[in-house]
């Protein structure tokens, strides 16, 4: 059936992945790994139904949308929030890792140009499945979680470098450093000129899809602008992942981050997919066979040597042992990086690296996958066991890396909402819970609570109040409510308070000893109520929008200007 053209693959393609992928979630496995087995079993060293290079130009661009979304992550304000571990935590267990794993490599037998690339992209940490681990366990908002993040930030910017790296290493240069100063001031131009001209266009262009308010049309201008851009910088010499990557960077600061985001997370994880399922069919069973011992040797010897590392970095930059351990455990693993970099340096137009070695090297880096949660699991039980006396001791804990946070103050079904939208949106938080039963039990959930009185300066200052950005006042109890907004306004006067309050009678005398913004919840409750019961009745989304805002300026000023203030205790 010639006139078919890809069909028949295609078809094997998406059964292979639906049924495996399927299999491997049910086993509560990575789906990364389902895409690996599935390319094995259909690829050329199994049952040889679809051949990788048929699938060449799809995973280049599965690169290309994930370099776009690492991007997307990557905002000014995230970033410097995070700075002390990103830059100085990151760099450094980078630098480090790559230099001890490269100089091994060296020492081993294989050429400079090859162990420079084995260590960078050793030294990398898996995104797709660490982050998944860290989303299971509700672990965002812990040091754990916030450490790992900063981590897998530097070593995403870390990859373009890498993939600009890789075909200079191929080049018979004579001076790797002047050909990569090189192409840095290259890329460094390039990025400049597709910068201020992305600026020019991206903003106007999704603001005038917005104002159309059409999803497919978004959607459009989200995939004009990856290709785009992708476009340019291959244009000027430059990899299509390069200009992938400052796309990201551009949308990243506007206002539409998040639908972007939305929109593209289907073709994301189904290219994705299709690069996972290419490297699985270059994976030999027989090579696994036969070098076994080695394979298990060489994972062990990564984990090992990339979790002391990250413990020992993790020490030094102040962290208990607890968190620094499941820290260690959770980043051992190789990245889904590696594939991409170790696939590009055994191309034969590069010549950089034998198939074999690559090969190799790819089943080491999938089994290092593949244990990650059960590393992750081992490091959760000793972080908890090495904790849990601190914890019943009433020792705040887990602060000192937070800058830039949201401080909330009692953590009941108020205080958990909050939370769930902050580690949404990646804004990082702590909370203080008066009742160490609530705060634990909430704790063991995965939330960031710590058990301590919120009305005492000790316990502000202990989570680190003075750095925060905002602080949040949910109790219900109106005199440890007004008790906990007087202090904080007093100690730090310049931090926004956001303060719940049952209703609108409250108001102004918080307002008074310092809350910036009070919630009324009941009579929140009743505009959320009737906005529900409008819309159901055939009301637009913007006009009760329109309505409940006006409803919102009319009553709170009439509460401010009729109701007395009542006596502060």
């Amino acid at each position: 059936m010639p006139h078919l053209g890809y069909l028949p693959q295609t078809v094997i393609l998406l059964s292979a992945a639906i049924f495996i992928v399927a299999l491997f979630k049910r086993l509560n496995l990575s789906p990364v790994l389902g895409y690996l087995v599935a390319g094995a079993v259909i690829g050329e060293h199994g049952l040889d139904y679809v051949k990788s290079t048929d699938l060449t130009v799809i995973s280049e661009i599965g690169i290309v949308f994930l370099l776009f979304a690492i991007g997307l992550e990557l905002t000014i304000e995230r970033l410097m929030a995070m700075r002390s571990h990103v830059f100085g935590f990151g760099t450094a267990q980078l630098l480090i890792t790559a230099s001890l794993i490269g100089t091994v490599t060296y020492l081993l037998g294989q050429t400079i140009e090859v162990s420079i690339i084995i260590g960078g992209s050793l030294a990398l940490s898996s995104t797709a499945i660490v982050l998944k681990v860290i989303a299971d366990n509700n672990a965002s908002a812990t040091q754990v979680g916030r450490l790992s993040l900063a981590n897998l930030l530097l070593q995403d910017l870390a990859v373009v470098p890498l993939l600009v790296l890789v075909p200079l290493l191929a080049k018979d240069s004579g001076n790797i450093i002047t050909s990569l100063l090189g192409a840095t001031a290259k890329a460094a131009i390039a990025l400049v000129v597709i910068f201020f001209l992305g600026r020019m266009i991206i903003r106007p262009l999704f603001g005038l899809i917005a104002s159309v308010n059409s999803n497919d049309l978004f959607v459009a201008a989200t995939l004009f602008v990856v290709l785009g851009s992708s476009l340019a910088t291959v244009s000027l010499g430059l990899s299509l992942a390069m200009g992938a990557f400052i796309a990201g960077l551009l949308v990243a600061e506007t206002q539409y981050q998040s639908q972007v985001e939305d929109s593209i997370m289907q073709f994301k994880g189904l290219l994705m997919g299709l690069f996972f399922m290419t490297v699985g069919m270059t994976i030999n069973p027989i090579t696994i066979y036969e070098k076994l011992f080695i394979i298990v040797g060489l994972a062990t010897a990564i984990i090992a040597v990339k979790a002391v590392i990250i413990i020992l970095l993790a020490r030094l930059f102040k962290f208990s042992w607890g968190p620094a351990i499941h820290a260690g455990l959770l980043l051992s693993q190789g990245s889904e990086f590696a594939f991409i970099l170790f696939g590009h340096a055994s191309k034969e137009s590069l010549g950089l690296m034998d198939s074999e070695t690559a090969q190799l090297l790819f089943t080491v880096v999938t089994l290092t996958m593949a244990l990650t949660p059960l590393l992750s699991k081992i490091g959760d039980m000793v972080c908890r066991a090495k904790d849990e006396k601190q914890y019943e001791e009433g020792v705040i804990k887990e602060v000192s890396d937070l800058n830039r946070h949201v401080v909330i103050c009692g953590f009941g079904r108020v205080g958990e909402m909050v939370a769930r939208l902050l580690s949404s949106k990646k804004v990082s938080y702590v909370a203080l819970e008066a009742d160490i039963k609530r705060a634990k039990k909430s704790r063991d959930n995965g939330f960031s609570v710590n058990h301590g009185d919120a009305s005492k300066i000790q316990s502000l200052r202990a989570v680190g109040l003075d750095r925060a950005k905002a602080v949040i006042v949910t109790m219900d109890d109106d005199v440890y409510l007004k008790k906990t907004v007087r202090l904080i306004h007093k100690e730090y006067p310049d931090i926004p308070i956001v303060v719940r309050a049952e209703d609108l009678r409250n108001l102004k005398a918080l307002e008074k000893i310092g809350a910036t913004v009070v919630v009324p919840e009941k009579y929140e409750a009743g505009l959320q109520m009737a906005g529900a019961l409008l819309k159901a009745i055939g009301e637009t989304e913007y006009e009760v929008s329109r309505l409940k805002n006006q409803f919102r300026a009319g009553n709170y000023k009439i509460a401010k200007e009729v109701m007395p203030v009542e006596e502060v205790k």
